[in-house]
This record gives C-alpha cells, structure tokens and sequence, in this order.
C-alpha cells in the first residue's frame, strides 16, 4: 500500500498563551495521519514557549502527530511575514505545507480533506487549496458564515483582496518551490503571495466545506470580518486615506519582477494594468473603467474604485 502523502503543518506563534492549547489540540486530534507540525516562536515573552514544550514532551509520551519547535534561541522578532516564509523554507521537505495560526481551531478532517481534494490535480502545476470557515467569538461560539468566494477564482481575483485566509490554506511542493525562488520575500505576505502564483501559473482550489473556526477577538491582527461599520472605516482609513493601496502595488510589481516570463497573457495584460505606482492618462482610465470586478463585497469595490478615481 502506498505510503500517505506527507504534510507540514507550519505554525508562527507570538505572545499566543492564551489560545494556543486549544489549537495545538485540534491540530493533533487531525484524522489525516501523515503530518508533522513545525513552529517557530517569533520572540514571544509570555508562556508559548513553555505550552509548546509541554506538548512535545507529551506527544513524546503518547504518540501522535511529531511537533517540532525551530531554533530561535535568540528570540529574533522577524514579524509574521518573515516567520511563517522561515518555516516554509526550514521544515523538511513534504508533499503538502498547512499554513496555520496561533489563535483558531482545526475540525478534525481539516487536512484530509485538503490532501484528498491535491491529490486529483496534477502535482507538477502550484496548487493552492482552501477550505472554507466558520466565523467565531473569542470562545468560539458561531457569529457568521463568511462571503460565498466566487469560482473559479484568477489572477485578477487576488490582486486587491486575498480570496482565501492564511489558514485555510495548503499549499503543493511546486508552489513552495516557486515562491521561494524570488530574488526577495522582504515585506511580502506568504498567504497572498502564494495565492497569486497558483491563480496565475497552476491553479487555485477553493472547497466550500467548513473546516476550521476563525477566532475574531480584540487582539485580532485583520479587520477582515468584522462588522459592516467597521469594514467601511477600514477601507476609508486604509486605502482611500492610508496606503493600503500603495502596499498592494508594491506587491503587485514585486510579482511582476519575479514572473512576468511565466505569466499567460490575460495575467500579464491585468498586471500591466495595475502594478505601476504612477499613472499615465491612458493607465488611469484603464483602471478607472476596468471591466470586471476586482473585490468580492459591494463596499470593498467601491472604496477600491474611489481610489482609482483619486489616482491613489
């Protein structure tokens, strides 16, 4: 009988001592049985540290899915893009790499089903699965179902809004291997980096099946879920008065840099579009009039289409 594919469950923690137990406890009840979680601390100064320690020490007694910490004996706060890409690039080699965080709740098919729905696809393509979520209070207790994700999804899906959520995400070794091939990752977020490759260059899975509980509580680093008020404010603050947009461009060019060679033509065309920070007149009404809709919610298009009426 063949052996199960392998999967990495790559976990960055910070100051995560209050939800953590919990999640390293659906991440063990995983029924898929070829896993192996790798962590690495991001400097925390409360007790993560020692929750992880007692963990392996009891998987070490009991069995189970293999945890392993990474070495930071130095206590390096990099910020969670840098970390989760060190634990991308540091894990042993697999079939299968789960991006998970430090605060939600695993349902225990949440991998199988990942595996299951990469395994019809073809493994030489970056393939990107995501599951869908159940939005939770801080003790998970069910507050809402999250916004229906149109299929299929493409390029021009993940330029300005991510489709799917750093942990509902698995991710395949081509995918991996083309995403750590960039010159730089610097200031680069892996979740949506990694969503741009696949909707551009292999393919983007997206499975309506609920499979994890997102934990929203006031330490919550997004916005993304919150309240219609506070949605509207956000994208005021951040991309029409902010640089939000700024920021999405700068990601925008740097993928252009990376993998413009690589790209089809109707990837490349809508990058040529939107990646450029200044504007010519022809480039304005281009963006002002794009044809297709760029963000999933009526609000976040329109704010994103203010923005491009102020040329931000």
């Amino acid at each position: 009988m063949p052996a199960l594919p392998k999967v990495n469950i790559l976990l960055s923690t910070y100051n995560g001592e209050k939800y953590l137990a919990e999640q390293l406890d659906s991440l063990l009840a995983q029924t898929y049985e070829n896993i192996r979680i790798y962590i690495r601390d991001d400097g925390s100064a409360d007790d993560t540290l020692s929750i992880i320690k007692a963990y392996m020490d009891k998987r070490a007694e009991n069995g189970g899915h293999q945890i392993i910490l990474l070495d930071n004996s130095k206590k390096e706060n990099l910020g969670y893009m840098k970390s989760f890409w060190t634990l991308l690039e540091k894990s042993d080699a697999a079939d299968y790499y789960a991006f998970c965080d430090q605060d939600d709740f695993w349902l225990p098919d949440k991998i199988k089903l990942g595996v299951y729905a990469l395994e019809k696809e073809n493994s030489e393509l970056p393939l990107l699965y995501s599951s869908s979520f159940i939005y939770c209070d801080e003790n998970l207790n069910f507050k809402k179902n999250p916004v229906t994700r149109n299929t299929p999804v493409i390029f021009k899906d993940t330029m300005f809004y991510a489709p799917a959520y750093g942990f509902t995400i698995i991710i395949n070794q081509s995918l991996k291997n083309l995403a750590l091939s960039a010159s730089s990752l610097e200031n680069i977020p892996h979740d949506g980096w990694c969503q741009k490759i696949a909707a551009s260059m292999g393919r983007l899975i997206v499975d309506p099946v609920q499979s994890a509980k997102y934990r929203r509580h006031s330490s919550t680093v997004t916005y993304t879920g919150s309240d219609k008020t506070r949605m509207i404010f956000e994208w005021i603050k951040n991309d029409i008065l902010g640089i939000g947009l700024s920021e999405f461009r700068f990601v925008l060019q740097r993928f252009y840099d990376e993998y413009h060679n690589l790209l089809d033509e109707t990837s490349a065309k809508c990058l040529n579009v939107f990646k450029e920070q200044r504007v010519t007149l022809s480039l304005y009404f281009k963006r002002l009039f794009y044809p297709k809709r760029l963000r999933p919610t009526l609000g976040g298009e329109l704010a994103l289409r203010l923005c491009f009426l102020l040329n931000r």
